[in-house]
């Protein structure tokens, strides 16, 4: 139902940009353990809608040096477009 599709948006959006911004710090920080269980924490998302970035976050948590600027940025990226969508899909 319509409720719930809105509550899961809503609820997608607000974890992984905190996640997000959370890895950002974490990397300007050089904390690479922090890295590895934020990206732990945001697989869950990226697989349920099958994104792309999924692969980068698995890359990140099995080796925290994988994650670059450009990295983060295109996990933001992708998520902020999946949000997009399906605000569309279902006019949100």
């Amino acid at each position: 139902d319509l409720d719930f599709v809105q509550q899961f948006v809503s609820t997608f959006e607000n974890n992984t940009a905190n996640i997000v911004a959370s890895m950002k710090k974490a990397y300007e920080n050089g904390s690479k353990d922090d890295l590895k269980k934020l990206a732990h924490q945001l697989k869950p998302s990226l697989q349920m809608l099958e994104l792309e970035t999924l692969q980068i976050s698995v890359d990140i948590q099995d080796d925290p040096e994988a994650a670059t600027a450009e990295t983060i940025a295109a996990i933001e990226k992708d998520c902020l477009d999946a949000v997009v969508a399906l605000k569309a899909e279902y006019n949100l």
